[in-house]
Order: C-alpha cells, then sequence, then structure tokens
C-alpha cells in the first residue's frame, strides 16, 4: 500500500538560506494562513510559477522526500526515529531541507534556527 503524503498540520516559515519568504500555516490539510515575506522572490518554482496553495506546498514538500520502495527506505526512517512514514513528522525532522538546494522552514519552537544549523 502506498504512503499518504499529504501534509496534516504544519506551521512555519519557507526559507532560502537565511531569507524568510513565507509565512505558513496549514491545519487540517488546509492552508489557512501565509504571509508571503520577500515579494515572492526566492520562491521554488512550485510555487513560484503555480501560487500558493496547499496544493503546492505539498508537492514541493513530497518532491523533497526519499521515496517509499527506494533502497535502504525502511532503515532510513528508523534511523531517524519513525516505525512508519509521518509526512508531517517528515518534514520536522529535516526542517524541510534536503540537501540538494538552500530552502528549508524555520520552526517556531523546535529545529534549526539559520542556515547554517542545517548542515550535517
Amino acid at each position: 500500500m502506498a504512503e499518504v503524503r499529504l501534509i496534516n498540520n504544519l506551521k512555519g516559515i519557507l526559507c532560502y538560506k537565511n531569507i524568510q519568504l513565507l509565512d505558513f500555516e496549514i491545519k487540517n490539510r488546509e492552508l489557512i494562513r501565509f504571509k508571503d515575506l520577500n515579494e515572492g522572490k526566492y520562491f521554488p518554482p512550485e510555487l513560484a510559477l503555480y501560487g500558493i496553495s496547499y496544493g503546492n506546498i505539498n508537492e514541493f514538500f513530497e518532491r523533497r522526500t526519499m521515496k517509499e520502495g527506494c533502497m535502504f527506505y525502511r532503515e532510513y526512517l528508523q534511523a531517524i526515529g519513525m516505525d512508519k512514514f509521518d509526512f508531517d513528522k517528515y518534514i520536522q525532522i529535516h526542517n524541510g531541507h534536503n540537501n540538494l538546494d538552500l530552502y528549508w522552514i524555520k520552526f517556531e519552537d523546535f529545529g534549526a534556527k539559520k542556515f547554517e544549523d542545517l548542515m550535517w
């Protein structure tokens, strides 16, 4: 059975390096609040081309996650403390970062507070 990759509840600030781009909140799979903090500059393609919506934010993060069935997938989930895939938790554990670009999420109460904290 394929894993569901839908953000349920997520609140934070999307950043590019240390530039804050978008303050947003998703609650019960609905984008309930967002504020463009940088006039659309540096937005990832899903948001720059297609606009700010729940679907586009979800697609952006879905593209950034390890795919089910890839080599060592289960071992990786266990290594980061997950028995089964939880999209919200996965994004939080990684601060929304995937090491292939400079985007990440700054959360209010946990995780990295500046881009340099993400470098492993």
